[in-house]
């Protein structure tokens, strides 16, 4: 079912990927001289929004609640178990069934952990900026991502996200940040004629980008459908524990037949009991004798095992999609890590102020250098580096600037001319490596 539900995703994917490349053929051509300076005008737009050229797109996990509910509910140990059970309750006997309390929390065990994993998994996603500026009639404007449409001029800045894949027509120092996508956490220099991928972010510079793939054609589209994507995981305990409950079933066919007419002639024979109404006690006997032959148990304290370790693995923010992964996370004797860049977070916390030993203070005061590391991190532009700033400095207008060099990861410094209020000579500031 599994396997099914993954082939549906996918060809739904490759039909929405051929309907909009059938689509974009169809598009009247751009005009090349107005198009750079205007964008896309209101008569273009509403062509591409009929045509569902849009950026809208609706992600799915392979797996729904009823495939959940179906795999936890319709198994042969709840089959057994929960019929001998849904039996002695029409027979009004449920003192002797809390014996189906064992298949109730399996149940709901396995429901809720699985339900929660397939929550995170319709939250993945890589791209999490809500909101993107694209020239359209001659006017930046700010549009949800989903509104993003083929050939939506991208004004980017340094620490935008990348929503949708698109051609650099500009570029000003442009530089970005491909670790979600590739790994490596290198910024890449990108320049006019360059591809720029969605989920990769603007580490430094200014772009003009026009949008080619929207959708699920983006790369990142990709990425998300293959890592929401629902396997079941090989657990050695899972098969072993439907081993055993497949051969007590097909055992407990005969000794079924045999407990119950030895329960019915210690009752009197058939016709007694049935006529005496100690049928009723002989069945209970029967049943009895027939549930204490399955490990309820042993299943039982293996869920709740299981459970146990899915719980303290999510508070570590992994993240299970079955309770039988904690068996084969256990199994595992090898772990390989990758690159910088695609575990960690990536973002650069500001810690403390340490004076050099030769340190002079000759030329400002300390509430200027304050300031101008201030201006750093409150500027448009600033990388992330610059930006773990804001935090620890905060900008009170006193300082402008009247010159500027931006980084770049060659130089590894950027540097502004500032010009404190009510003085006509600017102080010049380098921030960067030593």
């Amino acid at each position: 079912m599994a396997t099914a539900r993954v082939d549906r995703a996918t060809k739904r994917a490759h039909a929405e990927r051929e309907a909009k490349k059938s689509a974009r053929a169809s598009l009247k051509p751009l005009d090349a001289a107005n198009y750079p300076l205007v964008g896309l005008t209101s008569e273009q737009v509403r062509e591409r929004l009929v045509l569902g050229l849009s950026n809208s797109q609706k992600l799915e996990t392979s797996r729904s609640l009823v495939s959940i509910l179906r795999a936890n509910l319709l198994t042969l140990f709840n089959a057994v178990v929960g019929g001998a059970f849904l039996l002695l309750l029409l027979l009004g006997q449920w003192k002797d069934a809390l014996f189906g309390i064992t298949v109730i929390f399996n149940v709901l065990i396995g429901i809720v952990q699985e339900f929660t994993s397939k929550r995170a998994l319709d939250r993945l996603a890589l791209l999490h900026q809500p909101n993107a500026r694209v020239q359209r009639d001659g006017e930046t404007v700010q549009i949800h991502v989903d509104d993003i449409l083929l050939d939506d001029l991208l004004q980017l800045r340094a620490g935008d996200q990348i929503l949708a894949d698109a051609i650099v027509l500009e570029s000003l120092g442009l530089e970005v940040d491909e670790s979600m996508l590739t790994g490596e956490s290198e910024p890449v220099v990108k320049l006019a004629g360059d591809q720029i991928l969605a989920g990769s972010l603007v580490y430094v510079g200014t772009a003009t980008a026009q949008v080619h793939r929207v959708g699920a054609e983006t790369y990142a589209n990709e990425i998300t459908l293959e890592a929401r994507r629902f396997s079941m995981v090989n657990s050695q305990l899972r098969q072993a524990l439907a081993r055993i409950t497949k051969w007590i079933t097909w055992a407990l066919i005969p000794l079924m037949a045999i407990a119950v007419n030895g329960q019915m002639q210690a009752a009197g024979g058939w016709r007694v009991a049935i006529s005496s109404g100690r049928w009723v006690d002989a069945m209970v006997g029967s049943i009895a004798s027939i549930i204490s032959m399955i490990p309820q148990g042993l299943i039982l304290i293996t869920s709740i095992s299981f459970a146990v370790g899915a719980v303290k693995l999510a508070r570590q923010q992994v993240l299970l999609q079955e309770l039988p992964a904690v068996e084969g996370l256990a199994r595992v004797d090898m772990i390989c890590f990758d690159k910088t860049g695609t575990l960690t977070e990536g973002e650069i916390v500001f810690d403390a102020v340490h004076d050099a030993p030769a340190a002079s203070a000759s030329n400002t005061n300390a509430a200027t250098w304050q300031q101008a590391l201030a201006y750093f991190g409150a500027h448009p532009e600033a990388n992330a580096t610059a930006k773990c700033l804001r935090d620890a400095f905060e900008a009170d207008g006193s300082l402008s600037a009247v010159g500027s060099i931006p980084f770049n990861s060659q130089n590894k410094w950027s540097a502004f001319a500032l010009l404190e209020a009510g003085q006509t000579k600017p102080l010049s500031w380098v921030l960067g490596a030593p």
